[in-house]
């Protein structure tokens, strides 16, 4: 295992969701607009994305979809 440190941290970080937390931060903030459909529709819109990598084979990016919509979905509940 190892250690604990900021830099592993991203890195893990990346591996699950293929982007850096930032990233997925931002887009989240930019969905929160209603004008832009919610966090819901942003959960929805990732969900879709991972069928159609499943539909083509490419498991390890639908992976990272689901990961990315789960991050969501934890988002909009420390919300409430």
């Amino acid at each position: 295992m190892l250690p604990d440190t900021q830099h592993n941290r991203e890195q893990a970080f990346e591996h699950m969701f293929g982007m850096p937390k930032e990233w997925l931060d931002e887009l989240l903030d930019d969905w929160r607009d209603p004008m832009m459909g919610g966090l819901t529709m942003l959960a929805m819109s990732m969900l879709s994305d991972a069928q159609e990598c499943v539909a083509v084979g490419q498991d390890n990016t639908a992976r990272q979809y689901i990961n990315r919509a789960k991050y969501v979905i934890t988002q909009m509940e420390q919300v409430k």
